[in-house]
C-alpha cells in the first residue's frame, strides 16, 4: 500500500467498503452504543464503557478489551454529523498506548449503491506508517465484523 501524504506531512488511511445494507442502518450504527458494542473494534477485541453523545461538538469515548486482558481508552469529538451521508470525528488514543494524545480524524462518507452502502473511511493524521498499518488492520477487521453482525442488528 502507497501512503498517502497529506499537506502537512502527515499520513492519510482510506478504505472503501460495500455493504448490503441501507444507508440508513450504516450510519446509524456508527452512532448507536448498543450497536457498536456489537462490532465496533478489530476481531477477538470487546467493547465497553461506550458513551456516545452525537451532535456536531459533542464528545465520545469508549474501552477496547483484548482478549490478552489488556485494555485500550480512546476517546474523541464529532467533528461534523450530516445524517446519513457524512460523519466525521476525532480519534485520541489515551496512554500507554503507542500514538496516545496524537489526535487523528476520521471522515466517513455514506453512499447509496445498488448493493446497498458504499462507506468511504478515511483517517488522517498519522505520524508514522507503522501506526497508519496498524490502524489499516483494526479498520479492516473491524468493518469486517460490522458486515457479519449487520444481519442481526438491522433486523
Amino acid at each position: 500500500m502507497q501512503a498517502e501524504v497529506n499537506n502537512d506531512g502527515s499520513i492519510k488511511l482510506r478504505i472503501v467498503r460495500e455493504f448490503a445494507h441501507p444507508r440508513e442502518k450504516v450510519f446509524e450504527a456508527w452512532l448507536e452504543p448498543d450497536q457498536l458494542a456489537q462490532w465496533m473494534g478489530p476481531e477477538g477485541v470487546t467493547m465497553s464503557d461506550i458513551a456516545v453523545n452525537a451532535v456536531e461538538g459533542g464528545h465520545y469515548h469508549m474501552q477496547f478489551n483484548d482478549p490478552d486482558g489488556s485494555v485500550h481508552r480512546l476517546n474523541g469529538v464529532y467533528r461534523e454529523i450530516t445524517r446519513f451521508t457524512r460523519l466525521a470525528f476525532t480519534w485520541t488514543w489515551e496512554p500507554p498506548n503507542e500514538g496516545a494524545d496524537e489526535e487523528t480524524l476520521v471522515t466517513l462518507d455514506f453512499e447509496t449503491t445498488p448493493r446497498g452502502t458504499r462507506l468511504t473511511l478515511v483517517h488522517q493524521r498519522f505520524s508514522s506508517i507503522e501506526l497508519r498499518d496498524r490502524h489499516d488492520w483494526g479498520w479492516n477487521s473491524t468493518l469486517d465484523k460490522l458486515e457479519q453482525n449487520a444481519p442481526i442488528m438491522f433486523r
